[in-house]
């Protein structure tokens, strides 16, 4: 026995959504040019450093290391903190859906802002939505491949663009042309280009709202985090329905008829072909795309009122009024910004020079002459400034001791060897440290090299370690 089970999947059906004008449209262009043109042209801006250091404002140093980020440089052991922005990021995601929905899906996720740029254009080769689905349903010909092959290449051309500048910040942008015209770009670097372009040409070209219904996560546990008083796009049938389209009809109804005329502008602008009057659905990334489109028919028709399609909440449907300030929404900003202190707190007052000191173990220690023991050391200095360092390197914990450094002339006021370690680098110095022979005793000692700078910028650290003796 056969059971046919084709009910349970839906063809995919393309969506042309339908440009429309408006205050939310003209929103989204604001905050999208504001966020291409961070990503676009962040590499090109220019930072003062010191000799030696990179110029790029923000870039992510992966042979060396090392994340520069204007004057902050984060080093390999800082990366906990990358764990601090991830906790940060999904804090915050849940407190804006909380408070507004999937509000960030339509006017600042990647995703969206890409595919609305796809779109824009598609609309400029292909013309408007009518335009666009005549041309699909055609016939291929002269015309319509040279109408496609347009806008594919103008698609190809931004991907590319897209790979270019993700490579960007890990790569100067201005030796990146070089790089690539001398095929000496590090085979990681190009397959980042391309998986990047292939990306972008095939989620803002070809998947766009299958990404947003299916593929992300957040479209399936963001319902979890909404409530009655989270704000979303709704439709008000109170003041909708009943519809009727036909003037005739809505005449001989009076005001027993709604104020929809059921025209569909609000689905045909949907980019992910949703009907909002349906009611809450997850599909919905909340960009006011329908707003826009039911506002300029009620102005065509001269209407008035209030709007048929809102950003509101189930509560203010009801005729109640939304509670903002909620225990969620609360704790979510709360943890936030704890979160976000604490990452602050640590850049603030976080190490800028870092000491490790190694014992050698052949010989374990040294018998001199003059009946002194001698312990031989090897440290290294990481200068994690953006400026040449000097360091006065001092010992503590050891009676009679006397520290030299191979290679070393130079002493401050108390006889303390100084040391220079170059900007963002980690500098190694052999270490000889002798305690005198009235002081000896048997048996190991901790003791405590201290390490000071000599300006206020390169702060101090000590390194607790130990001294052998017979």
């Amino acid at each position: 026995m056969t059971t046919d089970t084709s009910s349970l999947y839906a063809a995919w059906k393309k969506i042309y959504p339908r440009h429309q004008e408006g205050f939310f449209r003209n929103l989204r262009w604001v905050l999208y040019a504001l966020e291409l043109g961070i990503f676009f042209l962040l590499p090109f801006l220019r930072w003062q450093r010191s000799a030696g250091l990179p110029t790029q404002a923000v870039l992510f140093d992966l042979p060396g290391r090392k994340f520069y980020i204007f004057d902050l440089v984060i080093w390999p052991q800082d990366i906990f903190l990358l764990a601090f922005l991830l906790i940060a990021a999904a804090i915050g995601l849940f407190f804006m859906t909380a408070l507004a929905g999937r509000v960030l899906c339509g006017y600042m996720c990647l995703q969206t802002v890409w595919t609305d740029l796809f779109l824009l254009l598609e609309k400029l080769f292909e013309g408007n939505r009518k335009q666009r689905i005549k041309l699909d349903s055609s016939p291929w010909g002269i015309k319509k491949a040279v109408i496609k092959a347009g806008k594919h290449l103008s698609w190809l051309l931004v991907s590319l663009l897209t790979g270019f500048a993700v490579v960007a910040y890990f790569i100067d942008v201005f030796t990146l042309p070089q790089q690539i015209m001398e095929g000496s770009l590090p085979f990681a670097a190009g397959m980042t280009v391309c998986l990047a372009a292939v990306s972008t040409y095939a989620m803002a070209g070809f998947a766009r709202e299958q990404v947003c219904i299916y593929m992300c996560p957040y479209a399936r546990f963001q319902g979890a985090m909404f409530d009655e008083d989270t704000l979303i796009v709704a439709y008000n049938p109170q003041l909708g329905e009943p519809r009727e389209s036909n003037r005739r009809t809505r005449a001989a109804m009076g005001a027993k008829a709604g104020m929809c005329i059921d025209c569909n502008a609000c689905v045909t602008t949907c980019p992910t072909g949703i009907d909002i009057r349906d009611g809450q659905q997850y599909e919905c990334i909340m960009c006011g795309a329908c707003i826009d489109a039911c506002d300029s028919v009620r102005q065509r028709l001269g209407g008035g009122g209030e709007r048929l399609l809102s950003y509101t909440s189930l509560q203010e449907i009801k005729g109640n009024k939304t509670h903002w300030l909620r225990g969620r929404v609360v704790a979510y900003a709360a943890l936030m910004a704890l979160v976000l202190g604490g990452f602050v707190l640590y850049l603030a007052h976080h190490a800028t020079v870092e000491l490790t000191v190694i014992g050698h173990r052949q010989p374990l220690y040294i018998m001199q002459s003059d009946g002194s023991i001698q312990n031989n050391y090897t440290i290294r200095i990481l200068n994690m400034t953006s400026s040449e360092q000097t360091y006065a390197l001092g010992v503590e914990g050891l009676a009679g001791a006397a520290l030299t450094v191979a290679a070393v002339s130079s002493e401050d006021a108390r006889g303390h060897p100084l040391l220079t370690a170059a900007p963002g680098s980690v500098t190694p110095f052999t270490v000889y440290l002798r305690q005198a022979r009235d002081h000896v005793t048997s048996g190991k000692q901790e003791l405590r090299f201290t390490l000071a700078a000599q300006s206020p910028q390169g702060g101090s650290t000590s390194y607790t370690s130990v001294f052998i003796r017979p």
